[in-house]
């Protein structure tokens, strides 16, 4: 047994002595707890702990590691959860060391990566809106937690989210999914990456992705979910390809084909597919593009929902509806962290009521 052990065991086999260093360590925390405490020096107060190395704190530790990084824990809540100060008054990179002698100290600190990454990567009023540092932390975690799948899994809603790293998300989405035994939340993981690669222009890999959550699960709906998506997944791809033939003929002829029939008429294509859902597809004029009638139905009831509830927002805010949807739009550019403006999915402009705040679009193509 080398001496250091030694020395570790004559002090656990000594209770009053155990209790002598926690209270040593806690008084030791005491003048930093007062300046915390102090409104004025808060900042400067964490700051001067800092200048204390992960390494030395173990040194002075002896040991007791997981209680040092406790009391940084609780001193670190306190500071950044102080409702005095304003959230944008906090330092990203003040929080990031900090969190990083905590985790250095206690490296299977599971909530302490969990707390400062999110806390570092929302966006205000939630957090400081720094997904750099937020990434940087959880990174940390996953390394330190091989077999935690939350750790992957909120970094990956982080960077989905705020960041619009869909590549990145994908992968942590995928990473978690090895990490759970559940099939059931293996298949759900599985099915955000393949969201995730759709999302940043990896369609073949998100096909491969639903691929094989379709072959491989065992719950039914799940499977029925994935197959939904590889048959819009294939719709999108007839939308490309009959947009390309759209242009061609445009090109030849100086006008755009009446309907996708015509491309049949002139030779361009031997049949006019339909969609996933048996309906037709249609031509946006004002976007030189072949759309599917489903995945446009589909597009405009989700934009038309968020657009209806971001109007009864500013409404709530101003005691109005916006004037028009170019006002609406920069509202939303100014406030909507999740989501952007969406655009019509044929290119056309959206009807929108002053008087009454509602959003809506023509139907006509629907004929």
């Amino acid at each position: 047994m080398t001496k250091n052990k030694k020395m570790l065991n004559k002090i656990l086999n000594k209770p009053i002595l155990i209790l002598a260093i926690i209270a040593l360590l806690i008084t030791a925390s005491i003048p930093f707890q007062k300046k915390i405490d102090n409104q004025r020096s808060k900042f400067r107060s964490i700051e001067e702990t800092l200048y204390l190395s992960s390494s030395t704190l173990k040194k002075v530790s002896l040991g007791f590691d997981e209680l040092l990084s406790d009391i940084y824990w609780f001193r670190v809540l306190q500071y950044f959860g102080d409702s005095e100060g304003r959230i944008s008054d906090k330092d990203p990179k003040l929080l990031l060391n900090y969190f990083d002698i905590i985790t250095d100290l206690d490296p299977k600190f599971v909530n302490a990566y969990r707390f400062g990454g999110t806390f570092l990567a929302e966006p205000e009023p939630f957090g400081l809106g720094d997904v750099e540092k937020g990434a940087i932390l959880l990174d940390k975690g996953r390394k330190n937690n091989p077999n935690n799948f939350r750790l992957p899994l909120e970094e990956a809603f982080l960077l989905y989210l705020y960041s619009q790293n869909y590549k990145k998300a994908s992968t942590l989405f995928e990473e978690a999914s090895k990490r759970v035994s559940s099939d059931f939340r293996k298949a759900s993981f599985k099915g955000m990456a393949a969201t995730a690669r759709l999302k940043g222009g990896d369609r073949e890999l998100s096909k491969k992705i639903w691929k094989d959550i379709y072959e491989n699960t065992t719950n039914e709906g799940r499977k029925n979910f994935a197959l939904q998506n590889l048959k819009e997944l294939q719709t999108m791809d007839f939308e490309d390809r009959l947009t390309n033939l759209v242009q061609k003929f445009d090109s030849d002829f100086g006008r755009l084909p009446l309907n996708p029939q015509e491309l049949v008429k002139k030779g361009y294509l031997k049949k006019v597919p339909k969609d996933h859902d048996d309906e037709n597809f249609i031509i946006a004029p004002d976007i030189k593009a072949v759309k599917s009638i489903a995945l446009a139905k589909r597009f405009l009831r989700e934009n038309i929902g968020f657009l209806n509830s971001r109007s009864n927002r500013f409404k709530n805010e101003y005691g109005r509806y916006p004037s028009n949807m170019s006002e609406l739009e920069e509202y939303i550019s100014q406030t909507s962290t999740l989501r952007d403006y969406p655009k019509h999915p044929l290119g056309e402009d959206y009807i929108y009521n002053s008087e009454t705040g509602e959003v809506d679009y023509d139907k006509s193509f629907l004929n």
